[in-house]
């Protein structure tokens, strides 16, 4: 389990949208080390290895002394042109921890439009035919919106994509929950209460399963329609990058 986005400011000051949100997560003097302990403990859960990034979150990136994403709704904007660079940097990074190794890659689908989902699965997007497979998993919960899964695969070649349901029962359900019950740091935030993200959780994916189990929807996308659209992932960022 990697989270790329990990790092931790090293600057004093932080953009008034980092401020807003600090309060909104509880009031925490440093979310991310909070966050590093949340993936820690979920991993833990899931018998899993987490590895820890120090690139920055978008709100805490700029570019001199301007903040990158000021608002709300420049995190799930386009990606600002001065980020670019960082898809080059991230994807060496997790080619690094992979060297040797034929994975199976998951990485977000970037359903939800985030920035830093955006940037990852794009750097993702360049190891098509280097690995086993890459497989792209559905942001949750902002595949819950209407109309937003449909938007992310419409952004890479929609006719490219072939999807596949992996089931599951209830043990599995609930070792799910269990773990992202640890980030105590975001629950209120999406979910509002872990109860409600527990009976949100398990009723998505009583959706996507069989009357025996339960489901998650992957999306994989075959390296030669990549090849063949000439269309790289760093260009569609650029195409719609933020100034």
């Amino acid at each position: 389990m990697l989270t790329v986005f990990a790092g931790s400011p090293s600057r004093p000051d932080i953009s008034p949208l980092a401020a807003q949100l600090r309060v909104r997560w509880g009031g925490l003097a440093n979310p991310m080390a909070v966050r590093r302990r949340e993936d820690d403990e979920a991993s833990g859960l899931l018998r899993a290895h987490c590895w820890h990034l120090e690139y920055l979150d978008a709100i805490y990136r700029h570019d001199g002394d301007s903040f990158l994403y000021e608002r709300d709704e420049d995190l799930f904007g386009s990606v600002h042109r001065s980020d670019l660079e960082l898809l080059t940097h991230v994807a060496d990074s997790i080619l690094e921890i992979c060297s040797g190794q034929q994975p199976e890659v998951f990485a977000p689908l970037g359903v939800g439009n985030h920035v830093d989902h955006q940037l990852l699965r794009e750097a993702v997007l360049t190891f098509q035919g280097r690995f086993r497979e890459v497989v792209f998993y559905e942001d949750y919960p902002y595949v819950e919106v209407h109309g937003a899964l449909t938007r992310a695969l419409g952004g890479i070649c929609v006719d490219t994509w072939r999807s596949q349901i992996r089931g599951f029962g209830e043990e599995c359900l609930t070792a799910k929950i269990d773990a992202i019950a640890t980030y105590a740091s975001q629950i209120h935030v999406l979910f509002e209460s872990a109860e409600m993200m527990a009976t949100r959780v398990r009723d998505y994916t009583a959706a996507l399963g069989s009357e025996q189990d339960y489901g998650e929807r992957y999306w994989c996308l075959s390296a030669d329609k990549m090849v063949n659209t000439g269309y790289s992932p760093r260009d569609r960022l650029k195409q719609g990058t933020n100034m």
